[in-house]
């Protein structure tokens, strides 16, 4: 019974382990926002912007400090009193040493900032910093998220040629046979047979070309992902279901928004920052206003008796209020001050540029896709006409009545729109997600 206990286990633990090395787009996706480095970086940059917010807060909060001092006088200060004081003439005075060898100061401060024009700004800065973090957190994803649905897409569309390719090779395979049994009886010029030969190792070449080529796509696509590059990865999407997914027709003849924008929306967050910059340069015009309350404890002595409850502490306490208020700094808060103006110029110029480049790239990615598809739908008709005249061309050369020059021909124009069709699939895929991309839906 334990056997058959660690059997299923084992087996269910295979099961379990390759199960976690198939993923599907949706699949690959949502790993990739689990485990892609720059995605875990963002987070990483948007957890330390959500403490940053808290050290800001912190700033107006009370704030307390302790202090401890210890002193040793090699030489004991001194000062010059009246000698009259001491009954001597006008006019002289006398050295006297004040104080003892040794002291130590023990106490706490506790300080409040009661008001602080660039604090109040800051607090209002903390919250757009905080949505920076997370625009650019989500701006880095549907990067990575573009990446790799091109990158899936072009491990597929790989395969699918790879397959393609196999299917050519056993047919030329077993015209090769058939010729060269036809040129054993005599039938045909041993040309024909050269002719097949040629054409049959260029295929194999072909197919170890697009072997490599494939591991290389895949190895991209493991790295976007964050998966580890030495693991075993299969994919269980399929290129049909990729390409039915982006054949939609896209209507734009309504009005465009791109107020939803990744894009667009960092340009707001950007103007946002430079109006509270400007906002910042004429607080720091304002008084500031603080409270502090002191606790210090002393004690003197010749000799280090410090620890003695005999040990005499001298206590002095202070509540201190003070104000500060900016008179004049030779116009440098003036100029600050204007050059935010201008910074928040830009800003707006920057926003509304940004607007029109995205209306533009909507535009150009949609001609891009109309075009892609309009090649696609080509390429499928031209892939199913080159495919039945080689068909019809086989069929008479391996009768007789066709030369090995027309079934080059054909062979050519098949392979052709056969790697044109894959080509104009792979182009489709890319033009979609562009155009997704630029629409904001990605």
């Amino acid at each position: 019974m334990k056997k058959v206990l660690q059997f299923f286990a084992i087996t269910t633990f295979s099961s379990m382990t390759f199960a976690q090395q198939s993923f599907s787009l949706d699949e690959s996706l949502q790993y990739a926002i689990d485990h892609n480095v720059n995605v875990r970086k963002a987070k990483i940059d948007r957890t330390i912007a959500n403490q940053k917010v808290k050290e800001t807060i912190g700033i107006g909060l009370p704030q307390i400090d302790g202090q401890a001092k210890y002193n040793y006088f090699l030489n004991i200060p001194v000062q010059l009193l009246p000698a009259e004081l001491a009954g001597g003439d006008p006019g002289l005075y006398i050295p006297i040493k004040f104080g003892q060898k040794q002291s130590i100061t023990n106490g706490l401060t506790l300080s409040q900032l009661l008001f602080n024009g660039s604090y109040i700004v800051g607090l209002q800065s903390s919250k757009t910093y905080k949505e920076t973090a997370a625009l650019v957190e989500e701006k880095i994803g549907i990067s990575v998220k573009e990446g790799i649905m091109m990158a899936y897409a072009a491990v597929l569309v790989t395969d699918e040629n790879i397959k393609t390719l196999e299917e050519n090779r056993k047919v030329i395979e077993k015209s090769l046979y058939d010729t060269k049994e036809t040129f054993k009886i005599g039938l045909i010029e041993y040309q024909n047979v050269e002719q097949l030969e040629y054409s049959y190792k260029s295929l194999l070449a072909s197919q170890q070309n697009l072997n490599r080529s494939r591991e290389k796509a895949l190895m991209a696509l493991k790295y976007l992902m964050g998966y580890p590059l030495d693991n075993k990865m299969a994919l269980t999407s399929t290129l049909d279901e990729l390409i039915t997914k982006n054949e939609t027709l896209i209507d734009l003849n309504g009005s465009l928004n791109t107020d939803k924008h990744i894009d667009s929306r960092l340009a707001e967050n950007a103007l946002t920052i430079s109006q509270l910059k400007l906002k910042l340069e004429k607080s720091k015009a304002l008084p500031t206003l603080s409270a502090a309350l002191a606790s210090n404890y002393n004690a003197f002595s010749d000799d280090f008796n410090f620890l003695k409850s005999s040990q005499q502490w001298f206590n002095t306490s202070v509540v201190a209020v003070q104000l500060d208020i900016p008179i004049f700094s030779g116009l440098q808060k003036h100029w600050r001050t204007e050059q935010a103006k201008l910074d928040l110029e830009k800003a707006k110029l920057d926003v509304e540029d940004t607007k029109r480049s995205l209306s533009n790239k909507v535009y150009a990615a949609t001609i891009d896709y109309d075009n892609a598809y309009n090649s696609y739908k080509n390429a499928e008709e031209l892939i199913a006409l080159s495919s039945s005249i080689y068909n019809k061309q086989r069929i008479k050369f391996n009768e007789g009545m066709g030369t090995s020059f027309d079934l080059q021909q054909s062979e050519t124009q098949l392979y052709d729109s056969q790697a044109k069709y894959y080509q104009a699939a792979i182009e489709l895929i890319q033009a979609k997600t562009k155009l997704d991309e630029a629409l904001g839906t990605l």
